[in-house]
């Protein structure tokens, strides 16, 4: 009975941050990454949302994440974040184009070593969808034009993750004593 007792109460516990992480991400206690982008903010640590509608692509990948390109709101943002993400996201976007995916995570500096990679990823963008046949197809992106496009921050969705991982793992150990309570009760084994 011990068991059932404490499995249920990790379950509850599990089930209400589940809610209490969403209700703070409706009410307001994170920020549309907008507002940040769009002031030219540098500042870190901002617990911040994007409603994506498009990922147009990577910038730099990594082993298990990188750093996407993803529209919301009309702009572009830079998010960092796990592969399968964002293939999940992708997947969704795309089966439901008129609907948008929320993004929640922290603003982070964009990093130095991504200027480089970004720029050439804008040049090729704006080379491939602005162009008249009039025009010549170079656009050469600038330091400054580079945090024009994207802000001063990005997203980073792995640094929220910690919350979710404290859910999964009180979800988790509240399912195995609930089931080792019905299993030796019903001595299903």
């Amino acid at each position: 009975m011990k068991k059932l007792i404490i499995g249920t109460l990790f379950l509850i516990v599990s089930i209400s941050l589940v809610i209490y992480n969403e209700v703070k991400i409706s009410h307001g206690y994170y920020t549309n990454i907008y507002s940040i982008t769009n002031s030219g903010s540098k500042t870190e640590n901002i617990k911040v949302y994007l409603e994506a509608t498009f990922i147009a692509g990577t910038i730099k990948n990594d082993d298990n994440n990188s750093f996407y390109v993803v529209f919301g709101d009309g702009v572009q943002y830079i998010v960092y974040m796990n592969n399968k993400l964002a293939n999940k996201i992708n997947k969704y976007l795309l089966d439901n184009p008129e609907k948008s995916y929320k993004i929640v995570g922290l603003t982070k500096t964009i990093p130095k070593d991504l200027l480089e990679p970004g720029k050439k990823f804008v040049k090729m963008w704006l080379d491939e969808n602005h162009h008249h046949e009039s025009e010549e197809h170079s656009h050469d992106i600038s330091n400054d034009e580079f945090y024009h496009y994207f802000g001063h921050v990005y997203l980073d969705t792995n640094l929220d993750n910690s919350v979710k991982l404290i859910i999964y793992i009180t979800g988790f150990i509240g399912l195995i004593l609930v089931l080792s309570f019905i299993i030796k009760k019903y001595h299903l084994l």
